[in-house]
């Protein structure tokens, strides 16, 4: 690697004052190593605090780990520094490499079983352990260690427990409440097989735009520092006693290392730029605590302090962390985090490693990153010495842990036990979290807490959804795309008021509109955010919907009405409310409460005696804004001038009115068409992934989704950051799609003029596929473009930027204003793509092509199809040939439901009613207008005079791409044309383009009737016969039956019975 290269091209020495002594070097060379100079000049580690960790190691331990180092070898040590995804890496692998470490990514469950138990995890615990310390063929037999993230509760067990995230428990000011999550999270970790969680989170979040705010416990690094060493010690145990790292206990990890919270403009991975003293007396606030805690990890950061990533900076990492601060357990990376470091990548990174990295996560490039980082250990690029150190600390761990003890998950002291699992204890300390966390902004005319005998109208995005009040990190990463069933035993919000409602006798309306039969005595309107996690919940204003203010439309709605409206407001940081505010008699910041909506529930509803049962205490841990751009907003701050002040909130002691606030502030939206994003890291709401096929669909809830014959299947995976793409592989099918949806239409008439839509796409295999991208609104105006020719010149290029005016999907008629699938992927065949960053943009002038939509039925082509590139031309070839035998009485002109005459469905039909006529039938399987038209132009009519010329087209042009029914009559017009200059003395029968679909609404069959009106004139035009046989195949009332038509489009012999009736007479006329 360069790093090393340069280090031995180009030798130096850095004396005490940093003088630089250096021979035959480049000129950049030197320009780096000044660079090098002048950080380790400003460097002061003085700054720093000197910790001493209280762990009293065991000799013995010592002693135990350094004989082990001893006998293993290279290969088992650089194994020890690897981590996996469980994904991506078998026990057998894990055992082959020695791999040290696996981890679950957010959603990712084992045996991609979404409602895996805690046995069912494990179980599959059981599997690693046991491969890892089999010591056949001498292995050493170095236990595994399973790592998930766990940052308010086993968030991805369903079932489990889920806390209020740290920005609701920031709020509580309750260390002894924060320990005691820390336990009760432990053991439902340590029931599920797993031993380390990645957490607690120690940012101090100082800019709430980014999308990790809610990770944090408060902007005042104080507060963080007090619950860190609460957290640790509930999850880890008290250092030096009995119960310390026991089997009731898990590793902890503190993250992320260092300054996450205070990167430039809240940009996650981003840079932290600041001064050293602003480092350590901000940021590292709570990693002192955490190591007097007894820590046994700490994760490096994505972000970067002053340029220099985290997971490349020696001196943090080394020189302040492990040396000056005194932390002896080890240092893990982030999600591929080492890939960021200049010149290294997913799978090679000395630089992270010798920077005091120990543990590497590398999700899916795992094997490549340990042959790789075994040949650095070969080269010297990674010294034995710092091998051995990494490999030290980590060994040291596992041992503290017990994993030596040779006991397998199952047979832990709370393995598989699946009644931990939201066990009533844990469910009520949540509830009191809850509680403990909702901060009370507002509450003028006292209307909290709500007297019994109520009629209580809950209504709002939020009121019936458990997973938007959970947030990111709850069964899946971003917490999106889930159903309330998916959290077995949690209590949405509606439902505990209803519970609560039961008890002091109120009766409780449920309306996700706000629509009501009975005026209620009052309304609550649960809103907010929806989830997301990282980057993918970074946002350029505070403004609460921006520019979209639909939940202000409803509370605007029931004020109007005259009801009182209490507000819930969920989110996971402080956002600008005012108008929402002033909407609103009381006003609850909730936060991002978890599983147990019962909590909010207590808190604002009396017993039936009209006594409050519990009385607000939350105080707020984050200043909330008093404009949309005050995002940087900290107490100590010059010029603080926060709305509600950090610290601030009310009970029901107080009896403080909150005047109207300012609405027409700097910043504010201004409501005009905006971009608008689809997919970006992860489906941004309301829009969802779903993979379908001919005969099912499935949505994508969490990391993967795989249709049941197992064909088509979709899996996030990584792109830029974490699980911020999709990839789409589909096999055996000839349909299946990708699409983006939501259930109501999306307005893009303003993208049409000079919009596009934009995304991000790597073709990994497209060879034996096809590849088409779908807007669709209905019947009048499904377009869909074919990105096969592109992408085949894109196959295996990585990833491409593909930005397509939005007028390349214009036809006649179109209605964008209604769109109802805004972006679709629609492949066959046997394939493999990925896909990130879908948006639609108003000002984009796009760098694809667009066809000419009005004439591609008239403009010859071969057909294009991954299906028919084995026997298209062939049969066409053999087509010409037999014309050329001429003694053609009848011309048969279409496709597959006129080639079917020649195959099973039809051909004993045609035995039984044709098989004296001499035929050449030209139909072909697929076709379009602009196929029949090419064929005819190549030969396939050359030579011959039939009396009889049937031609029956269209069906494809419309199932194919949903054609405006004039460009598909304009097609067969050509066709028509074409025929008549070749063959001069042949009478030409025009037939209606057959029925489709089940019934008379199937939107394909309407176009196809649209265009059997055009066609019609088209006959009249070119004075040929036409005829229309449609409502032979149909019932009385317009249904086609599966037993004649089976797939609703292809006649089975029944159907070709019908078609041979109907064609009888003008054979007889014609022909004999």
């Amino acid at each position: 690697m360069q790093f090393f290269n340069t280090s031995l091209s180009c030798k130096f020495i850095v004396s005490s004052v940093v003088a630089l002594s250096m021979v035959a070097c480049s000129a950049q060379e030197q320009t780096n190593l000044a660079k090098n100079a002048t950080a380790q000049a400003v460097n002061n580690i003085t700054l720093w605090p000197e910790v001493k960790s209280p762990l009293r190691t065991d000799p013995q331990d010592n002693k135990f780990v350094a004989d082990l180092i001893a006998r293993m070898s290279v290969e088992e040590k650089v194994g020890q520094l690897i981590q996996a995804e469980i994904q991506a890496i078998t026990p057998e692998q894990a055992k082959a490499y020695h791999i040290g470490s696996i981890l679950n990514g957010g959603g990712s469950v084992p045996n991609r079983k979404d409602n895996a138990s805690a046995t069912d995890w494990a179980t599959f615990a059981d599997s690693f352990y046991l491969a890892s310390i089999d010591k056949s063929g001498g292995r050493t037999g170095v236990p595994i260690i399973w790592g998930t993230d766990a940052v308010h509760g086993h968030g991805n067990l369903v079932g489990a427990t889920l806390f209020p995230h740290n920005i609701g428990l920031g709020a509580t000011r309750n260390t002894a409440l924060i320990k005691a999550i820390g336990e009760a999270t432990a053991k439902e970790v340590r029931a599920s097989g797993i031993e380390w969680v990645f957490a607690p989170t120690l940012a101090v979040a100082r800019n709430d735009r980014w999308g990790r705010t809610y990770e944090s416990y408060s902007e005042n690094p104080e507060l963080v520092a007090e619950f860190t060493h609460a957290m640790v010690i509930g999850l880890q145990g008290e250092p030096n006693s009995p119960d310390f790292l026991d089997e009731n206990h898990v590793a902890a990890t503190a993250k992320h290392f260092l300054a996450d919270g205070g990167t430039e403009a809240g940009d996650d991975q981003g840079d932290a730029k600041m001064t050293e003293s602003e480092l350590v007396t901000i940021h590292n606030a709570g990693y002192p605590k955490a190591i007097t805690a007894g820590v046994q990890s700490i994760m490096a950061s994505f972000s970067s302090f002053n340029g220099e990533k985290m997971h490349g900076n020696k001196y943090l990492l080394t020189d302040v962390l492990k040396s000056r601060m005194g932390f002896d357990g080890f240092v893990v990376g982030d999600w591929n985090g080492h890939g960021q470091v200049p010149d290294c990548s997913n799978d090679s990174c000395a630089k992270s490693v010798n920077a005091g990295i120990d543990l590497l996560m590398a999700p899916y490039d795992w094997l490549t990153l340990f042959e790789n980082t075994l040949a650095q250990v070969k080269t010297g690029q990674i010294s034995q010495a710092r091998l051995d150190a990494a490999v030290a600390d980590i060994l040291l761990v596992k041992k503290r842990l017990g994993l030596f003890n040779g006991v397998k998950p199952t047979d832990r002291k709370l393995g598989a036990n699946n009644a931990l699992i939201g066990a009533k204890a844990h469910r009520e300390l949540a509830r009191q979290a809850v509680r403990e966390s909702l901060v009370l902004l507002k509450n003028n005319q006292q209307i909290l807490p709500l007297q019994p005998k109520q009629t209580i109208l809950v209504t709002g995005s939020h009121a019936d959804d458990i997973a938007k009040q959970a947030g990111g990190w709850s069964v899946t990463w971003q917490g999106t795309g889930l159903k309330n069933s998916q959290f077995p035993g949690a209590t949405s919000i509606y439902k505990g008021i209803k519970q609560q409602a039961v008890k002091n006798g109120s009766q409780v309306i449920l309306s996700a509109d706000g629509h009501f039969e009975k005026k209620p005595d009052v309304a609550i309107v649960v809103f907010g955010e929806t989830p997301y996690a990282e980057g993918q919940g970074d946002v350029n204003t505070l403004e609460f919907e921006a520019g979209n203010k639909k939940s202000l439309a409803l509370l605007k709605k029931l004020k109007a009405q005259g009801i009182p409206v209490v507000s819930v407001f969920i989110s996971g940081r402080p956002l600008w409310v005012n108008p929402e505010i002033n909407a609103s008699d009381a006003f609850v910041a909730a936060w991002l409460p978890g599983s147990e909506g019962l909590g909010v529930a207590e808190l604002l509803m009396t017993n039936a005696q009209g006594k409050s049962n519990y009385d607000f205490s939350g105080k707020l841990a984050f200043s909330w804004p008093k404009l949309p751009t005050q995002d940087e907003l900290n107490i100590g701050d010059e010029n603080y001038d926060p709305l509600f002040a950090y610290g601030y909130g009310l009970t029901y002691q107080d009896h403080k009115k909150l005047a109207k606030l300012a609405e027409d502030v700097p910043g504010v939206a201004s409501g005009k068409p905006q971009d608008i994003n689809l997919y970006v890291g992860r489906p941004l709401q309301p829009w969802h992934v779903v993979i379908k096929s001919p005969d099912s669909e499935q949505l994508l809830s969490g990391a993967f989704a795989e249709l049941t014959d197992g064909k088509v299947k979709v899996t996030t995976s990584d792109k830029d950051v974490q699980e911020d793409a999709l990839t789409f592989s589909y096999q055996d099918t000839w349909f299946s799609s990708l699409y983006l949806s939501h259930g109501k239409a999306l307005n893009l008439a303003p993208f049409v003029k000079q919009g596009a839509v934009t995304f991000d796409i790597r073709i990994d295999d497209i060879k034996k596929s096809a590849l088409d991208l779908v807007i669709d609104c209905g019947a009048s105006c499904r377009s869909k473009l074919s990105l096969k020719t592109w992408a085949l010149a894109q196959q295996g290029k990585g990833w491409q930027h593909l930005s397509i005016p939005l007028r390349c999907f214009e036809q006649a008629g179109a209605d964008f204003s209604q769109v109802n699938s805004p972006f679709s992927l629609e492949a066959g065949g046997k394939g493999q793509l990925a896909v990130a960053n879908i948006q639609f943009k108003l000002h984009e002038e796009g760098n694809f092509s667009c066809p000419d939509i009005a004439r591609a039925a008239v403009t010859p082509a071969k057909l294009n199809a991954y299906w028919a590139e084995d026997w298209w031309l062939p049969r066409h070839e053999e087509k010409v040939a037999a014309a050329k035998k001429g003694d053609i009485e009848l011309l048969m002109l279409g496709d597959s439901i006129t080639h079917n005459w020649e195959n099973e469905q039809g051909k004993p039909v045609w035995q039984q009613h044709f098989a004296d006529i001499k035929t050449l039938n030209l139909g072909f399987g697929g076709d379009r207008t602009e196929n029949v038209l090419w064929r005819l132009k190549h030969g396939e009519v050359e030579g011959i005079a039939p009396k009889l010329a049937v031609v029956m087209i269209g069906t494809n042009n419309t199932g194919h791409r949903m054609e405006n029914p004039t460009y598909i009559a304009n097609g067969v017009n050509a066709i028509i044309t074409e025929l008549k200059q070749r063959l001069a003395n042949t009478k030409i029968l025009l037939l209606a383009i057959f029925p489709r679909g089940a019934d008379a609404n199937d939107e394909l069959r309407l176009n196809n009737q649209r265009a059997n009106v055009e066609l019609e004139k088209v006959a009249k035009q070119q004075g040929i016969l036409f005829s229309n046989i449609n409502n032979h195949f149909l019932t009385a009332t317009g249904e086609l039956s599966r037993d004649i038509m089976p797939d609703y489009l292809h006649p089975n012999g029944q159907g070709y019975e019908i078609w041979a009736e109907q064609l009888t007479p003008y054979i007889k006329q014609y022909i004999k």
